[in-house]
């Protein structure tokens, strides 16, 4: 597989690394949700002025309509420089899902929006904490005096503390699969945010209620696009945890040569040298599986976009524990301090494991794919 990046590629990922050179500290992280959210509201505006919000947005609703060979890019520039943008929720997975809904005057309005800066949409599917299925649903929406309510929880909504707009998956009436348009200042909606392991900002987010308008999608093919956004993301995840693998591999090769004992660096000891070789390796397969499943999403067998996701998922989960693991044991204690970088993208590489599921969620929609 050819990995070379082309003169445009080069200058986007240079746009990406200067954005996160320049971007300046993040609030600590006991500061409070109201300035996370003006925080991420700032930032999000100049990636949107790059036009990073809208990479993914076709051309007629006002993005670049670039492909996600491109937008892994920038993930993985954004994993490099632990930024932890809302990039892929807000310019991947919310984009890949309204570019399908059945509204056209509303789906170009929101794209638009993105691309903009102006919203920042995240979807909100999971219910049951740490147990991935997009399937299962239990927040629904009735039919009540004229008008549609969605009632429901969604627990560790990604990037739910600094949303604008939520995508809500949802049984409507018919107790179909389908997803609603959600603004985070509605009446009914009540968002408490989770501070995750990494530094991510997740939210649990309590529906009441709240008025909804018509679902997003045609009666009965809810689930599918729900699905597909939720690959592109996951995809987009196994990109960033290649930009943190790159870095973990970085800081642990300089450490191998400045680090002395016995009178020598140990980066000259035989058994290091392998295990640090096996570092390389791992992240190596991890970029073949990704790019894989990036090409898988361009197109329309389900089945083996699916598949091809859940293959990376798993690869990128397993091996990055490998790397994460060997780069502490070759660091020694220094490694897992919170004054040493590595620790934050060790906690951030764990955190993307568990985000949309993990390598033992996707070996089982593998099997059960493989079956079908």
């Amino acid at each position: 597989m050819n990995f070379d990046l082309t003169d445009d590629q080069r200058a986007l990922v240079d746009t990406v690394e200067k954005f996160a050179a320049n971007n300046g500290p993040k609030p600590a992280a006991g500061a409070s949700a109201e300035v996370w959210v003006a925080a991420t509201t700032a930032r999000w505006q100049q990636m949107a002025d790059l036009g990073l919000a809208g990479i993914v947005i076709a051309e007629e609703d006002g993005g670049f309509g670039m492909g996600m060979a491109d937008a892994i890019l920038v993930c993985e520039a954004l994993g490099r420089s632990l930024a932890q943008e809302p990039f892929v929720t807000g310019a991947i997975v919310a984009p890949k899902l309204l570019e399908t809904a059945t509204d056209r005057a509303m789906r170009s309005a929101q794209l638009r929006a993105i691309g903009e800066g102006s919203t920042r949409i995240t979807i909100a599917s999971d219910e049951a904490i740490l147990d991935f299925d997009p399937a299962r649903i239990s927040t629904r929406v009735e039919e009540r005096q004229g008008g549609r309510c969605l009632t429901g929880v969604k627990n560790l909504v990604i990037d739910g503390a600094t949303a604008t707009h939520f995508v809500v998956t949802a049984l409507d009436p018919e107790h179909k699969a389908n997803a609603y348009l959600v603004a985070a200042g509605q009446p009914g909606v009540t968002v408490t945010s989770i501070r995750g392991l990494g530094g991510g900002q997740f939210a649990r987010v309590t529906f009441d209620g709240v008025e909804v308008d018509a679902p997003l999608f045609d009666d009965g093919a809810g689930l599918e696009p729900i699905t597909r956004a939720i690959d592109h993301g996951t995809v987009a995840l196994c990109a960033e945890a290649l930009g943190l693998m790159t870095r973990m591999l970085s800081l642990t090769a300089n450490y191998l040569q400045t680090r002395q004992q016995f009178g020598k660096a140990i980066g000259t000891f035989q058994a290091l040298q392998h295990r640090f070789a096996d570092m390389v390796v791992a992240a190596e397969q991890s970029r073949s599986a990704t790019y894989m499943a990036a090409a898988a999403l361009a197109g329309d067998d389900a089945i083996s976009r699916q598949q091809e996701v859940s293959a990376a998922k798993s690869m990128v989960c397993r091996h990055g524990r490998a790397v994460l693991e060997a780069a502490i044991q070759l660091h020694g204690g220094i490694g897992i301090t919170d004054e040493y970088e590595l620790s934050r993208y060790v906690r951030r590489m764990l955190e993307i494991e568990k985000t949309w599921g993990d390598a033992f969620d996707h070996e089982a929609r593998f099997g059960e794919l493989t079956e079908a």
